[in-house]
């Protein structure tokens, strides 16, 4: 697990959004009309991060809601080159030695639907709106360690995994303020991404 928090900057910094100002406004905003203050982004092509809430903290996603109906569907030749690099040669080696096939049964298998289930597994680990939000968020400078570094606010926390075995991949933050504090720095580092509040709880994680 790592936990980070986001870095306040006093208010006359040069082209910073995380501002001791800011950050007072944000608080004034949650505590009188209950929800974060979030400044769009300027660039263009905007994608768009939404925040679940789920027992009291809110679980991230990008570029779909969690409860958008996705049906992954690849066939063995697209699978093969997508999930593992194989060229077409080592699909049908793949598909031979795992599915006890010849190799002329092994090429026509190549271009038929691959299988449900090992398709959904790799998908809900790569490119499913929680991974995508993980592997996007994860590589940026958010901000310090949990605790460390100057003045700081909020926090969110990357999980890879939730027990052993699991292999799910998770972006939480704990409040609204980190809600506001996360938009701000993302428009800071010029992602041209939004954050979108979905209303009700949705039991996740």
């Amino acid at each position: 697990m790592n936990r980070r928090s986001f870095l306040i900057r006093s208010a006359g910094t040069m082209g910073a959004l995380l501002t001791t100002q800011f950050l007072k406004e944000a608080q004034w905003l949650i505590a009188n009309e209950e929800k974060p203050l979030l400044i769009l982004p300027k660039e263009s092509g905007i994608q768009t991060l939404y925040a679940a809430k789920s027992e009291g903290k809110f679980a991230l996603f990008l570029g779909s809601k969690p409860n958008e109906y996705i049906d992954p569907q690849f066939t063995w030749e697209e699978f093969g080159n997508t999930a593992w690099g194989h060229s077409e040669a080592d699909t049908i080696e793949y598909l031979r030695e795992n599915l006890g096939l010849c190799k002329c049964q092994a090429e026509e298998r190549l271009h038929a639907r691959a299988d449900d289930s090992e398709v959904f597994d790799w998908w809900l680990r790569h490119q499913s709106p929680n991974a995508l939000a993980y592997s996007h968020l994860e590589g940026l400078d958010l901000g310090p360690e949990f605790g460390q570094g100057g003045i700081t606010a909020g926090g969110i926390r990357f999980i890879d995994g939730f027990h052993p075995g699991n292999e799910t991949l998770w972006v939480e933050v704990p409040d609204l303020l980190s809600i506001s504090l996360l938009q701000a720095r993302l428009n800071e580092l010029g992602q041209g991404i939004k954050l979108e509040v979905l209303e009700g709880d949705y039991g996740l994680g």
